[in-house]
Order: structure tokens, then C-alpha cells, then sequence
């Protein structure tokens, strides 16, 4: 009797494994999907169209392509990325990499998505710090109560003597509704939003005030591009540099990325 009970306590843990899986994905699917606007099905297949629509009711990947790997399809929703058979039985997440050329295919595909979805922000909902010569734009996730992100806006004049504007979007980790979230509607919707977020980023306590603010909008993409925590920087080809990164090396980072030297 007690193998016996075991033995579906085994079996329920996995089932809801499984559903835990599928679960994810699809939030993350929704969310991707939510910021895309096109779909491009050159390469498809009848029972691949069906799955697709079973897994994911009503909603379309903005493309469905064969993948490097023979019998694979590289399946997008915006930014996020699958791999699965004609007919979907099978699915995985990773990155199918060149070995010859050293360059990461899948990664590729995502930084396309992502810089395509950034591109369609509108920059007077972001906060920006110009650089007086500017070189090059970084959209930077950020939240108020981060110390790294505090450690990146103490040097927002390093940045901006790079060449490097600062573009900052809203991503409460915490999530919405949250007293973090609440701190950076307070900053969006400040008279003067720049002086509130430094003023908000050394504890200054900001009043509240609510307006038609993009918060919620900006943590939705955030969470569709893949951030997963803050300061999470991205150049405007849409490579992602995850974490804190000091204006010296994101200026060589940006100058490699140009080909300069």
C-alpha cells in the first residue's frame, strides 16, 4: 500500500511539473505576443498551426521558420524563442549556436525582436538623461529601490561624458501594484520626472500623484524582453547587457558593437 501511494504521490508531483512548465510558457508567450503586431508564417506546417493553436488559443507567434537544425521550426512570440517538431509533440528552449562562425542564431533572433519592440516606445514616456554629444542611446530597466540602479543614476555624468544618453523604463521587480511600483508611478507623474527619479533614488520620499503614467506598460515589455532583474541595459540593436556595467566598459562595449576600436 505505501508503494502504491508513493507511486502516485510521484506521479502527481511530476503532472504538476508538467503544468507548471506549460503554465510559464504560456504567460510568457501572452506577454511576448501582447507587444507584437506582426506575424510572418514562411515556413510552417498544417499540424504545426494546429498545436500552436491548441498550446495557445487565439493567439499568433510573429514567425514560424525552419530552424538550422533539420525537422526543427524556430517558433517566435516577440522575443521569446522555441524550438519544435511539425507537429509540436516536442518543444525545447536554448540556443542553437554556429560553432563555425561563433555566432549564436537564436540569440540573434531575439536581439532582432527586442530591438524592433524598443524602437516602437514612445521616448516621452521613458525618463532620459541626454548626452550633449551623443553617441548612442541605452534604454536601461530600472527600479527605484535597486542599489545597483542607485549606483548607475549616481554616475548618470559619466555616462553622458561617454557619448551615452540614458534612456530609463519602469520595472518595479517587485511587481505591480507593490510599493516599489507605487514609488515609480510617483516618479513618472512627478511635475519634473528627472529630478524626481534622482531625488527617489537617494531616499527622498516623492508625493504620490497618479496620471495616464506607462509603469505597468514599460514592466509588461520588460517582462517580454526577458529582464529578470535591474539595472537591465539594452543597446539599440536590442542585445541585451543584463546588470550594472560602469560608463568606461559600456563605452568600449559600445564602440566593439560599432566596430571601433
Amino acid at each position: 500500500m505505501t508503494s502504491i501511494i508513493k507511486k502516485s504521490t510521484e506521479q502527481k508531483t511530476k503532472k504538476l511539473a508538467r503544468q507548471s512548465i506549460i503554465a510559464g510558457m504560456v504567460t510568457m508567450i501572452a506577454v511576448s505576443a501582447a507587444m507584437v503586431s506582426s506575424t510572418t508564417m514562411a515556413k510552417s506546417t498544417p499540424e504545426l498551426d494546429s498545436a500552436l493553436e491548441k498550446l495557445m488559443p487565439g493567439t499568433k507567434p510573429s514567425s514560424v521558420e525552419e530552424s538550422a537544425l533539420p525537422g526543427l521550426y524556430e517558433v517566435s512570440y516577440g522575443s521569446t524563442v522555441f524550438y519544435f517538431n511539425k507537429d509540436a509533440s516536442l518543444m525545447f528552449r536554448g540556443d542553437i549556436i554556429d560553432v563555425e562562425k561563433r555566432i549564436n542564431l537564436t540569440e540573434k533572433k531575439r536581439g532582432d525582436a527586442r530591438g524592433k519592440l524598443l524602437a516602437a516606445m514612445d521616448e516621452s514616456q521613458m525618463i532620459v538623461y541626454p548626452a550633449e554629444n551623443e553617441k548612442a542611446k541605452v534604454t536601461v530597466f530600472t527600479d527605484i529601490d535597486c542599489p545597483y540602479c542607485v549606483k548607475l543614476h549616481r554616475e548618470m555624468a559619466d555616462y553622458n561624458a561617454e557619448g551615452i544618453t540614458i534612456r530609463y523604463m519602469a520595472y518595479p521587480r517587485s511587481g505591480l501594484g507593490t510599493r516599489s511600483y507605487q514609488k515609480a508611478v510617483n516618479v513618472w507623474c512627478a511635475d519634473d520626472p528627472a529630478k524626481a527619479m534622482g531625488d527617489a533614488k537617494e531616499g527622498k520620499a516623492i508625493a504620490k500623484k497618479d496620471c495616464n503614467d506607462p509603469v505597468a506598460q514599460q514592466f509588461q515589455l520588460g517582462q517580454a524582453l526577458g529582464v529578470e532583474g535591474t539595472p537591465a541595459m539594452f543597446l539599440e540593436d536590442g542585445t541585451s547587457l543584463p546588470g550594472y556595467m560602469p560608463a568606461k566598459r559600456l563605452a568600449a562595449r559600445l564602440n566593439a558593437v560599432n566596430g571601433k576600436k
